[in-house]
């Protein structure tokens, strides 16, 4: 017997359990169930209680939603990759190599590397604003795998520092003040990515149960 004793205590049980569908998804599949529901209620002259009862409970019903979903998820994964979700990671991360370069060369024109700032910003914005909550498991692998690589990249700004200072034989201002904005950018990055990643794994085990 379901735990609801009304329907919308079976929606918000049945919310809980879809919490790895995207936003939009759920609620379309919420609203769908709720208005079945209803229709039940007026159509059978039964309580709300007695149609819940014996509808098929939450944890069953979000299988089922969640399998056809994932099915669905494949055949169009397959079908369209899904290239521009690719692009907006590549953007996220890719600009850290070209605005480590400032830290080797002298009377360098900073308005050169505006436009991967740009790209920095527009993809971060992309991500972690638009595809937070579209998150499916290949998106995750993909940012999993993305916030491996942004380790090692740290070693560019850091490479070129030493070298900056091999070259000059003095510490320049610029360069640590730059060093230091670089490092604090692709922490927030990293740590963004990350927590990304970890929500949507903890979303994916929530809805397991």
């Amino acid at each position: 017997m379901n735990k609801s004793h009304t329907v919308e205590d079976y929606v918000s049980q049945l919310e809980y359990k879809l919490r790895e569908l995207p936003a939009d998804e759920r609620r379309a599949h919420l609203n769908e169930i709720r208005d079945h529901l209803m229709e039940l209620i007026a159509e059978e002259g039964k309580t709300e209680q007695q149609i819940v009862d014996s509808f098929m409970s939450p944890e069953q019903l979000s299988r089922e939603i969640l399998h056809e979903e994932q099915h669905s998820r494949q055949k169009t994964e397959f079908a369209i990759p899904d290239y521009w979700y690719g692009v907006t990671v590549i953007s996220v991360i890719g600009p850290f190599g070209a605005l480590a370069l400032p830290l080797i060369f002298e009377n360098i024109d900073i308005g050169l590397f505006l436009p991967f700032l740009l790209q920095l910003i527009v993809g971060t914005s992309v991500l972690f604003g638009y595809y937070k909550n579209k998150m499916t498991t290949k998106r995750g692998d993909i940012l999993r795998k993305s916030g491996r690589v942004m380790v090692p990249v740290l070693a560019i700004p850091f490479g070129l520092f030493s070298l900056h200072i091999m070259q000059t034989g003095q510490l320049d201002t610029f360069n640590v003040a730059y060093l230091a904005c670089y490092v604090l950018v692709w922490v927030l990055t990293y740590f963004s990515i990350r927590s990304l990643y970890l929500n949507h794994v903890k979303i994916v085990e929530l809805s397991s149960y």
